[in-house]
């Protein structure tokens, strides 16, 4: 991680055109690394050492305060669809918990589990004593229900999903509407505490699922029809859900709040936590820098760098880097009329035409890195070796002039991003391709950015666009034949495509973490020498912003994907509040 000093709060709003282009050709005044320190974890920065130390004057309300930008309409969000963030770390647990590279490391639900060589059998063993927080017995069966209702539901992680549809009898069990969740299948076994699964065929994500999937009680879901179950989120659970994590919903304001208090049968804590009530604010982004000038946020994370430094200018709160799977690049639309991009050397032209790291120095100092293929490159499972992208304007106006680009062409461009930050961005990309000859424009999407990304709406050449992932399936499954024939971008994407199944299907069922590695890098060749569908731009990362004032972050938290479920050690954290 990174600690992000205070910058100039107004660095993004007056960075214009003529500055970036001018910071892309010129050697940097103020160099990143000069407003940026390293730190491996909050505990090591000087004020969470002043905060042992030193007794701080006390802030605000006794009880966490969290903000949410997801829709808290008229219900609590789904919770299988979007699986992590720390309300649902909160009031949910899952089978194992993970630690912050997003490694079962240990159980929770689960007093301990096995797993045959093959991968294809598991045993787990639950802990005594859980009760949801309505009082009732919790049993393996809620897990069993859980999966089994997971597998009809619509609304569930794609990767989880996956994973789950491998286990014996599954298939049969999804292609039959007759069958409901208390008719169980043939790979699911609960005796007394403990829970079988077999698998039908092995799959490299179990482990990770069973680290990130909520489980539900048994007594309510189990009661749906199936209609109910296969648009979950609209389901009256989500009225009031129930979970069997350390905090339990005592209060719910639809489109405002939702207040969590401790739950003392909490089963995962040999005392109860400092912090006793938690409340989860539902708010928009550009809340957040107002409602943390007032030290009215302990905790939140962003993408967005602007908002981040503005909430700095309030000594309160500190800011870190977090790698995550977080991917940008531009979408190419391969069924647009007259497509001036279709030949790959086109494509790779684009990006060599383009100053990635100029860029990043100028609009996103340190909070972003160069990738050449749709995996961030800090990630271990990364090819450095595919085809060279760097920047190199000349070479790209040869590859130009060898593919027959004809350069009369409009080069249309989109973008949903509605930030200063990116529309900055966009135009110093047109500016770039302009100056190897390529007519470039962009326009804003917004509405139903769906529909015009993927749907009847679609207009354009290049779609600047980013990918959040769990795991890496999630990047790649798309290249895989049939998803490609029936996804939801089939329709912007080369038909026919089936270079890669071999290398895909093999990941799904490997479950050898050397051999993971080999896969992936293979794919990445694929991905490079044959596709470059996705021009790959930068990998961001998250950046997560503390109020030190207030809140102290235990010594072992290594801050992780905001958007998983890993150890957080949340019955560490203590607060300074007022009197």
């Amino acid at each position: 991680m990174s600690k992000i000093k205070k910058l100039f709060g107004l660095l993004l709003a007056i960075m214009m055109l003529a500055s970036i282009m001018t910071a892309c050709q010129k050697e940097q005044a103020t160099p990143a690394s000069d407003q940026i320190q390293e730190a491996t974890q909050p505990a090591e920065t000087a004020a969470a050492e002043e905060a042992v130390v030193e007794e701080k004057p006390g802030i605000g309300p006794d009880m966490l305060l969290l903000p949410t930008m997801e829709n808290m309409g008229d219900k609590f969000p789904g919770s299988w669809d979007n699986y992590g963030l720390i309300g649902r770390m909160m009031l949910f647990s899952r089978v194992l918990r993970l630690d912050a590279k997003l490694q079962p490391t240990k159980g929770d639900l689960a007093e301990s589990w096995t797993v045959s060589d093959d991968g294809l059998h598991y045993e787990f063993i639950f802990k005594d004593g859980i009760t949801w927080h309505d009082g009732v017995e919790f049993t393996p069966n809620d897990v069993a229900i859980s999966i089994l209702t997971a597998l009809k539901c619509g609304q569930v992680n794609a990767v989880m999903k996956g994973a789950l549809s491998k286990i014996l009898g599954a298939a049969e069990y999804i292609a039959d509407e007759t069958k409901m969740p208390k008719d169980g299948i043939e790979g699911i076994k609960v005796d007394g505490n403990k829970l079988t699964i077999d698998m039908a065929t092995a799959s490299g994500t179990f482990l990770l699922t069973m680290g990130q999937f909520n489980i539900f009680p048994a007594h309510i879901i189990g009661e749906y029809d199936l209609e109910t179950i296969k648009s979950m989120n609209t389901s009256s659970y989500y009225d009031w859900p129930i979970g069997t994590g350390p905090y339990k919903l005592v209060e719910f304001v639809p489109n405002d709040y939702a207040l969590f208090e401790y739950y003392e049968d909490y089963f995962g804590y040999e005392e109860a936590p400092s912090i006793l009530k938690v409340k989860m604010q539902q708010m928009t982004q550009s809340d957040y820098a107002v409602n943390a000038l007032a030290d009215n946020i302990d905790f939140f994370h962003i993408n967005d760098l602007g908002t981040a430094l503005a909430a700095l200018e309030n000594p309160n709160y500190e800011a870190f880097y977090t790698d995550i799977y977080f991917v940008r690049f531009f979408h190419w639309n391969a069924h647009a009329p007259n497509d001036p991009i279709s030949d790959i050397r086109v494509r790779r032209a684009i990006v060599k035409a383009i100053d990635r790291q100029a860029l990043i120095d100028s609009l996103m100092p340190n909070q972003a890195t160069v990738t050449n293929t749709k995996v961030p490159a800090s990630f271990d499972y990364y090819n450095p070796d595919v085809y060279d992208l760097s920047y190199d304007p000349v070479a790209a106006k040869a590859l130009l002039d060898e593919a027959g680009y004809d350069y009369d062409a409009e080069v249309k461009l989109v973008c949903y991003y509605a930030d200063q930050g990116s529309a900055n961005f966009m135009d110093a990309v047109c500016n770039y391709l302009s100056q190897v000859g390529i007519k470039a424009s962009w326009r804003l999407i917004t509405g139903d950015i769906t529909a015009q990304l993927w749907g009847d709406q679609v207009d354009y050449n290049m779609a600047y666009a980013g990918l959040s992932a769990m795991a890496v399936e999630e990047a790649y499954n798309i290249y895989e034949s049939a998803t490609l024939a029936s996804g939801v971008q089939s329709g912007v994407l080369p038909e026919g495509f089936t270079g890669m199944d071999d290398l895909i299907h093999e990941l799904w069922t490997c479950v050898d973490q050397t051999r993971r590695v080999e896969i992936l890098k293979q794919m990445q060749v694929v991905e490079s020498e044959q596709c470059l569908w996705y021009m790959p731009m930068f990998a961001l990362r998250n950046i997560q912003v503390v109020n030190t004032a207030r809140v102290n972050l235990p010594s072992d938290l290594v801050l992780s994907n905001e958007w998983s479920n890993y150890e957080r050690y949340l019955d560490q954290w203590t607060l300074n509040p007022a009197e």
